[in-house]
């Protein structure tokens, strides 16, 4: 996973992630919250998000683990 320095919300979890580039580099999503920190958000980097579909795709579900 990789860290994000923007602020995360429900309302924009889930939602693609940007380099600096203009790429489409993983999917946002808010992890933690609490009344004693802000909202963490992390990205799924887009080749954990690709194998996941790919898989998904070929077996109708889940069914192996990113080895790499």
């Amino acid at each position: 996973m990789l860290s994000k320095k923007r602020t995360c919300f429900a309302g924009n979890s889930g939602g693609p992630a940007f380099n600096d580039r203009g790429e489409c580099i993983g999917v946002a999503f808010q992890v933690f919250r609490s009344e004693d920190t802000e909202n963490i958000g992390y990205v799924i980097p887009a080749t954990v998000v690709s194998h996941f579909l790919d898989d998904y795709e070929r077996n109708g579900k889940y069914t192996s683990k990113l080895t790499s």
